[in-house]
């Protein structure tokens, strides 16, 4: 088994792994170790895999373990392009960041695609601080930063979402620090006014979003995809107009929490808020 990188800074290639049958301890490990380094690891080449198969590999890279999208054992699920979740143009973001729980992996598997191209766009928040410069490391370092998530106007029967975490992250796996300031969801950095937040968040926004900092994946069907969601940041840069052809991912999610478990959570903070 080898390792051909897909980006200077994060991603490798897994080569010579059978994703149909592989998974001796000793690949796992291997598997693992790689995770951990580079944050993204794509499979390519393998076929199809069932449900099922792809569960099993996502669970390697647990704690925690593949959880349920809305706590009724639906642990596979499927994004898809006639659906705004699976179509819409998306900034930058981590999943879940604007709740107590962020996700901590995803395993995506392509199990259709349009016949141009279509893409995701990743980022790395690690490298994103590995590379900041000095004064702006001084700036944010020890600071605060709120993630916000506001549904109403798209017609969600969800709460507002708020949750704050370090602008620095130490990684939960790795303990790496990890520049946790997400396009999507950065609300403001609590130690700072309003004005000053906003000129520091789009300062680190052009720093993690330039062009040589990203990774534009070219999905081939029966890419495999597995994502730190911690480290790494994903964005989908063009709408996926399903007149187009159909695009269909297959997604695990490892995570502390059901969506379910945080909506019910995000509901008592906003009455405690009230």
């Amino acid at each position: 088994m080898k390792f051909r990188p897909l980006h200077r800074d994060f991603g490798v290639e897994v080569l010579g792994f059978d994703t149909q049958t592989g998974g001796t301890e000793a690949e796992i490990d291997a598997l693992r170790s790689a995770w951990d380094a580079h944050g993204l690891l794509l499979f390519r080449g393998g076929g199809r895999l069932s449900p099922e198969r792809q569960l099993e590999i996502a669970a390697w890279f647990g704690p925690p373990p593949p959880v349920a999208n809305g706590g009724k054992d639906d642990f596979v699920t499927v994004l898809r392009n006639d659906d705004a979740a699976g179509s819409v143009m998306l900034p930058f973001h981590s999943d879940l960041t604007y709740t107590d729980h962020p996700i901590h992996g995803i395993c995506l598997h392509a199990i259709a695609l349009p016949q141009g191209a279509t893409a995701t766009t990743f980022v790395s928040g690690t490298a994103g601080w590995r590379h900041l410069p000095q004064d702006l490391k001084d700036d944010v370092e020890g600071t605060t930063l709120r993630h916000k998530l506001d549904m109403f106007a798209s017609g969600y029967d969800w709460p507002v979402f708020i949750a704050e975490h370090p602008t620095v992250l130490p990684h939960p796996r790795t303990g790496q620090p990890v520049l946790f300031v997400t396009q999507y969801h950065a609300d403001r950095i609590l130690e700072f006014d309003d004005g000053r937040s906003r000129a520091v968040l789009e300062h680190l926004f052009a720093h993690l979003y330039a062009d040589e900092a990203r990774y534009d994946h070219i999905w081939q069907l029966h890419d495999l995809l597995m994502i730190d969601n911690i480290a790494l940041q994903h964005a989908r840069m063009a709408h996926a107009d399903p007149a187009e052809g159909e695009r269909a991912l297959q997604r695990v999610a490892l995570s502390d929490a059901t969506l379910d478990e945080l909506v019910e959570r995000a509901r008592a903070q906003e009455a405690a808020r009230a």
